[in-house]
């Protein structure tokens, strides 16, 4: 189903593909701080969310 190449095309695609959020996140920053003022807040909230959705469905039911 997955050859070497497509693994390795999907890797190499993830890694460009973050790379170049974190580049636009960071410039884009820098020009308006207050637009992102408690976005890490949400991330955090976000994560707590799947982490929790993931613990029950796996190990409670």
């Amino acid at each position: 189903m997955f050859t070497s190449g497509r693994i390795a095309f999907v890797i190499f695609f993830l890694i460009l593909f973050v790379s170049y959020l974190i580049w636009a996140y960071r410039k884009d920053i820098k020009k308006l701080p207050w637009y992102y003022k408690g976005s890490f807040k949400i991330l955090l909230s976000l994560i707590s969310i799947y982490a929790a959705y993931f613990i029950l469905t796996r190990y409670v039911i």
